[in-house]
Protein backbone atom coordinates (compact mmCIF):
# COMPACT_ATOMS: atom_id res chain seq x y z
CA UNK A 1 0.00 0.00 0.00
CA UNK A 2 1.29 3.46 -0.90
CA UNK A 3 1.78 6.06 1.85
CA UNK A 4 -1.01 8.33 0.60
CA UNK A 5 -3.39 5.39 0.37
CA UNK A 6 -2.60 4.25 3.92
CA UNK A 7 -3.24 7.75 5.26
CA UNK A 8 -6.46 8.41 3.36
CA UNK A 9 -7.97 4.93 3.90
CA UNK A 10 -7.51 5.05 7.65
CA UNK A 11 -10.88 5.10 9.39
CA UNK A 12 -12.23 4.41 12.85
CA UNK A 13 -13.05 0.74 13.48
CA UNK A 14 -15.38 -0.58 16.18
CA UNK A 15 -15.99 -4.19 15.12
CA UNK A 16 -12.95 -6.41 15.53
CA UNK A 17 -12.10 -10.04 15.02
CA UNK A 18 -10.45 -11.75 18.00
CA UNK A 19 -7.44 -12.94 15.95
CA UNK A 20 -4.26 -11.91 17.78
CA UNK A 21 -1.99 -9.32 16.18
CA UNK A 22 1.48 -10.65 15.41
CA UNK A 23 4.17 -9.19 17.73
CA UNK A 24 6.23 -8.04 14.74
CA UNK A 25 3.28 -5.97 13.47
CA UNK A 26 2.78 -4.40 16.89
CA UNK A 27 6.45 -3.47 16.90
CA UNK A 28 6.16 -2.07 13.37
CA UNK A 29 3.31 0.31 14.25
CA UNK A 30 5.20 1.44 17.35
CA UNK A 31 8.34 2.10 15.32
CA UNK A 32 6.24 4.22 12.98
CA UNK A 33 4.90 6.12 15.99
CA UNK A 34 8.32 6.97 17.41
CA UNK A 35 9.44 8.25 14.00
CA UNK A 36 7.25 11.32 14.58
CA UNK A 37 8.98 14.69 15.12
CA UNK A 38 9.19 16.33 18.54
CA UNK A 39 10.54 19.62 19.93
CA UNK A 40 14.32 19.39 20.37
CA UNK A 41 13.93 15.62 19.89
CA UNK A 42 12.62 15.28 23.45
CA UNK A 43 10.38 12.35 22.42
CA UNK A 44 7.77 12.93 25.15
CA UNK A 45 5.76 9.80 24.36
CA UNK A 46 5.34 6.44 26.02
CA UNK A 47 3.11 3.59 24.90
CA UNK A 48 1.39 0.97 27.03
CA UNK A 49 0.62 -2.08 24.90
CA UNK A 50 -2.12 -4.30 26.26
CA UNK A 51 -2.46 -7.84 24.86
CA UNK A 52 -3.42 -9.94 27.89
CA UNK A 53 -6.93 -11.20 26.98
CA UNK A 54 -8.44 -10.51 30.40
CA UNK A 55 -6.94 -7.03 30.48
CA UNK A 56 -8.00 -6.15 26.93
CA UNK A 57 -11.61 -6.92 27.89
CA UNK A 58 -11.36 -4.61 30.89
CA UNK A 59 -9.81 -1.81 28.83
CA UNK A 60 -12.49 -2.22 26.14
CA UNK A 61 -15.34 -2.04 28.64
CA UNK A 62 -13.79 0.96 30.37
CA UNK A 63 -13.43 2.85 27.07
CA UNK A 64 -17.02 2.02 26.11
CA UNK A 65 -18.38 3.22 29.44
CA UNK A 66 -16.29 6.38 29.32
CA UNK A 67 -17.34 7.07 25.74
CA UNK A 68 -20.99 6.88 26.73
CA UNK A 69 -20.65 8.87 29.96
CA UNK A 70 -18.15 11.60 29.12
CA UNK A 71 -18.48 12.02 25.35
CA UNK A 72 -21.99 11.08 24.21
CA UNK A 73 -23.90 12.08 27.35
CA UNK A 74 -21.51 14.67 28.75
CA UNK A 75 -19.74 16.60 26.00
CA UNK A 76 -22.30 16.08 23.22
CA UNK A 77 -25.42 16.05 25.45
CA UNK A 78 -27.14 13.53 23.18
CA UNK A 79 -30.64 12.21 23.93
CA UNK A 80 -30.65 8.78 25.57
CA UNK A 81 -32.20 6.96 22.63
CA UNK A 82 -29.51 8.22 20.25
CA UNK A 83 -26.75 7.36 22.71
CA UNK A 84 -28.15 3.82 22.92
CA UNK A 85 -28.15 3.58 19.12
CA UNK A 86 -24.51 4.67 18.89
CA UNK A 87 -23.43 2.32 21.67
CA UNK A 88 -25.07 -0.59 19.82
CA UNK A 89 -22.21 -0.26 17.31
CA UNK A 90 -19.78 -1.52 19.99
CA UNK A 91 -21.07 -5.12 20.13
CA UNK A 92 -17.77 -6.55 18.81
CA UNK A 93 -15.49 -3.92 20.27
CA UNK A 94 -14.25 -6.08 23.12
CA UNK A 95 -12.99 -8.61 20.57
CA UNK A 96 -10.03 -6.29 19.97
CA UNK A 97 -6.93 -8.33 20.85
CA UNK A 98 -4.71 -5.33 21.53
CA UNK A 99 -4.96 -1.79 22.90
CA UNK A 100 -2.30 0.89 22.82
CA UNK A 101 -2.44 3.72 25.36
CA UNK A 102 -0.56 6.90 24.43
CA UNK A 103 1.09 8.72 27.31
CA UNK A 104 2.94 11.99 27.86
CA UNK A 105 6.12 11.79 29.92
CA UNK A 106 8.16 15.01 29.91
CA UNK A 107 11.55 13.55 30.77
CA UNK A 108 13.59 16.61 29.79
CA UNK A 109 13.54 19.84 31.82
CA UNK A 110 13.73 21.84 28.60
CA UNK A 111 11.75 24.99 29.38
CA UNK A 112 11.57 27.56 32.16
CA UNK A 113 8.26 28.06 33.95
CA UNK A 114 7.40 30.87 31.56
CA UNK A 115 7.61 28.50 28.58
CA UNK A 116 6.28 25.35 30.22
CA UNK A 117 2.75 25.55 28.77
CA UNK A 118 4.07 26.24 25.28
CA UNK A 119 6.37 23.23 25.55
CA UNK A 120 3.47 21.08 26.70
CA UNK A 121 1.48 22.20 23.65
CA UNK A 122 4.42 21.20 21.46
CA UNK A 123 4.64 17.83 23.21
CA UNK A 124 0.93 17.19 22.66
CA UNK A 125 1.42 17.97 18.96
CA UNK A 126 4.27 15.47 18.91
CA UNK A 127 2.09 12.77 20.43
CA UNK A 128 -0.61 13.59 17.89
CA UNK A 129 1.96 12.98 15.17
CA UNK A 130 2.91 9.67 16.77
CA UNK A 131 -0.75 8.62 16.86
CA UNK A 132 -1.22 9.55 13.19
CA UNK A 133 1.90 7.61 12.17
CA UNK A 134 0.81 4.55 14.12
CA UNK A 135 -2.68 4.56 12.64
CA UNK A 136 -1.42 4.98 9.07
CA UNK A 137 1.05 2.13 9.56
CA UNK A 138 -1.71 -0.04 11.02
CA UNK A 139 -3.86 0.63 7.96
CA UNK A 140 -0.97 -0.37 5.72
CA UNK A 141 -0.73 -3.68 7.62
CA UNK A 142 -4.46 -4.39 7.33
CA UNK A 143 -5.16 -3.51 10.97
CA UNK A 144 -7.91 -1.28 12.34
CA UNK A 145 -7.66 1.49 14.93
CA UNK A 146 -9.91 4.12 16.47
CA UNK A 147 -9.05 7.26 18.45
CA UNK A 148 -10.34 7.50 22.02
CA UNK A 149 -9.63 10.50 24.23
CA UNK A 150 -12.79 11.42 26.13
CA UNK A 151 -11.93 9.12 29.03
CA UNK A 152 -9.35 11.64 30.29
CA UNK A 153 -12.34 13.56 31.70
CA UNK A 154 -12.65 10.73 34.20
CA UNK A 155 -10.29 12.22 36.80
CA UNK A 156 -7.44 12.28 34.26
CA UNK A 157 -8.17 8.63 33.42
CA UNK A 158 -7.34 7.54 36.97
CA UNK A 159 -9.17 4.17 36.64
CA UNK A 160 -7.16 3.30 33.52
CA UNK A 161 -3.94 4.40 35.20
CA UNK A 162 -4.64 2.10 38.12
CA UNK A 163 -5.64 -0.75 35.81
CA UNK A 164 -2.36 -0.53 33.87
CA UNK A 165 -0.02 0.55 36.68
CA UNK A 166 0.80 3.91 35.07
CA UNK A 167 2.59 6.22 37.56
CA UNK A 168 1.10 9.55 38.63
CA UNK A 169 3.62 11.75 36.78
CA UNK A 170 2.80 10.11 33.43
CA UNK A 171 -0.24 11.62 31.69
CA UNK A 172 -2.59 9.51 29.56
CA UNK A 173 -3.46 11.32 26.32
CA UNK A 174 -5.38 8.84 24.18
CA UNK A 175 -5.89 5.17 23.37
CA UNK A 176 -6.67 2.98 20.38
CA UNK A 177 -7.67 -0.61 19.79
CA UNK A 178 -5.51 -2.49 17.30
CA UNK A 179 -6.73 -5.56 15.45
CA UNK A 180 -8.00 -7.28 12.36
CA UNK A 181 -11.45 -6.40 11.09
CA UNK A 182 -13.79 -6.72 8.12
CA UNK A 183 -14.93 -3.11 7.84
CA UNK A 184 -14.30 -1.61 4.38
CA UNK A 185 -12.88 1.92 4.07
CA UNK A 186 -15.58 4.50 4.66
CA UNK A 187 -16.56 6.95 1.96
CA UNK A 188 -15.51 10.53 2.66
CA UNK A 189 -17.84 12.76 0.64
CA UNK A 190 -17.17 16.46 0.38
CA UNK A 191 -18.68 18.24 3.37
CA UNK A 192 -20.11 21.74 3.48
CA UNK A 193 -18.51 24.15 5.94
CA UNK A 194 -22.02 25.08 7.06
CA UNK A 195 -22.32 21.62 8.66
CA UNK A 196 -19.56 22.57 11.12
CA UNK A 197 -20.53 26.19 11.62
CA UNK A 198 -24.19 25.38 12.31
CA UNK A 199 -23.57 22.35 14.53
CA UNK A 200 -25.98 22.26 17.48
CA UNK A 201 -24.96 20.35 20.58
CA UNK A 202 -27.49 17.70 21.58
CA UNK A 203 -29.06 17.49 18.10
CA UNK A 204 -28.59 13.97 16.73
CA UNK A 205 -29.15 15.06 13.14
CA UNK A 206 -26.57 17.81 13.49
CA UNK A 207 -24.07 15.28 14.87
CA UNK A 208 -24.82 12.79 12.09
CA UNK A 209 -23.94 15.47 9.53
CA UNK A 210 -20.78 16.41 11.41
CA UNK A 211 -19.50 12.84 11.37
CA UNK A 212 -19.68 12.46 7.59
CA UNK A 213 -17.22 13.63 5.00
CA UNK A 214 -14.30 16.00 4.81
CA UNK A 215 -14.16 19.71 4.13
CA UNK A 216 -13.11 20.65 0.60
CA UNK A 217 -9.35 21.04 0.18
CA UNK A 218 -9.90 24.60 -1.02
CA UNK A 219 -11.70 25.52 2.22
CA UNK A 220 -8.86 24.59 4.55
CA UNK A 221 -5.87 25.52 2.38
CA UNK A 222 -4.42 29.01 1.94
CA UNK A 223 -1.56 30.08 -0.32
CA UNK A 224 0.73 33.00 0.52
CA UNK A 225 -1.92 34.81 2.61
CA UNK A 226 -4.73 33.68 4.85
CA UNK A 227 -8.09 34.14 3.16
CA UNK A 228 -10.94 33.95 5.70
CA UNK A 229 -13.64 31.79 4.13
CA UNK A 230 -15.50 30.92 7.31
CA UNK A 231 -19.14 32.03 7.37
CA UNK A 232 -20.26 33.84 10.51
CA UNK A 233 -22.53 31.70 12.63
CA UNK A 234 -25.87 33.34 13.23
CA UNK A 235 -27.11 33.61 16.81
Amino acid sequence: METFEAITERHGVLRFRPDPVEPEKIEQVLRAAVAAPSAANTQPWEFVVVTDPQLTKRVAHYLMEAQMTYVLNGMLELPEEFTDKLMSLYTEFDNAPCFIVFCLNQRVDLASARWAQILRDWDMCAIGGAIANLMAMATDLGLGTRYFGGFVADNDAAPLKEMLGIPAHVEIVAATPLGYHDEPPKERPEQSLDVLVNYRRGDKYSLAGLLKGKLPFSTVTHFDRYDDKTPIREG
